[in-house]
């Protein structure tokens, strides 16, 4: 931590002057008196330094660790919502990294301790490179929705491959919304996977809301029917529908145009 001695006519004076070099506020500062001089006038002499902070202590201890391994990077701190995001930049990130983040995550887990180790510091610390958390998350969303699809299509339960916790949370996230399949975690860690198990019988919604319900109309008393009178009534007196003639030489001679055969003069 950078430290400077003033010399004032008192300590708040002290103090004041020294927030001001370090360009910080007089809260943020961490003082000790050093000397006191003068019997009429005195005069104090105070070491000022900044107060020790989680998040800064995290910055230091990633930076220590980047120049050790010999990588040519630089980091860089911003402050987010719900805590602290450090972006990792440089010609040897990749190594920074790793395969599919296992070193960003090691990294990002020793510099919370580092800061938790500080008092007073409450907060997420989140350790990316070249953008890399993002585009891990859109390949794992994409990932997420296809194996989930295979589950509803096959009806078979998928196990996924143990992931960390963060990545976890993304297959959850991604299919938290999803109506043909639900997912949970099973192992313990380091081997702790995602499961994605298909719904039997899944609620389906009906495009443009539910179907409106069809009114009953009941009959009433005073309907009015049309009245069927002699006029409406056609009959067929032209049309002869039993030819008795017909009937009686099939009956004596035995021959006759029939429907089985469609022969005439065909004896039985």
């Amino acid at each position: 931590m950078e430290s400077i001695e003033i010399t004032a006519g008192s300590v708040k004076e002290a103090l004041q002057k020294g927030a001001q070099q370090l360009g910080i506020s007089e809260d943020e500062c961490d003082y000790e008196l050093v000397k006191e001089s003068g019997l009429i006038k005195k005069k104090y002499t105070v070491k000022i330094s900044e107060k020790p902070k989680g998040e800064k202590a995290a910055l230091e201890f990633i930076r220590g660790v980047i120049a050790r391994m010999g990588f040519d990077c630089t980091v860089e701190m911003k402050k987010t919502d719900d805590g602290f995001l450090y972006e990792i930049s440089g010609e040897d990130v990749a190594h920074v990294i790793g395969y599919r983040g296992d070193v960003l995550d090691s990294l990002q887990y020793l510099a919370l301790l580092v800061a938790n180790a500080v008092e007073g510091f409450d907060g997420r610390v989140i350790v990316d490179g070249e953008n890399y958390r993002e585009k891990r998350v859109q390949i794992l969303t994409k990932l997420a929705r296809r194996l989930a699809f295979k589950a509803a299509k096959s009806g078979e339960t998928i196990k996924l491959e143990p992931m960390n916790p963060f990545e976890r949370r993304v297959i959850h996230s991604a299919l938290s919304e999803d109506k043909f399949v639900s997912t949970h975690s099973e192992g313990e860690e380091p081997f702790r996977c995602v499961v994605i198990v298909p719904d039997k019988h899944p609620k389906r919604e009906r495009k443009g809301g539910e179907r409106p319900r069809r009114e009953r109309r009941e009959r009433s008393e005073n309907a009015e029917y049309p009245r069927v009178s002699e006029s409406n009534i056609k009959y067929h007196t032209d049309m002869d529908l039993y030819d008795a003639e017909a009937s009686r030489n099939f009956k004596k001679k035995g021959f006759g145009k029939t429907k089985s055969y469609g022969v005439s003069k065909r004896r039985f």
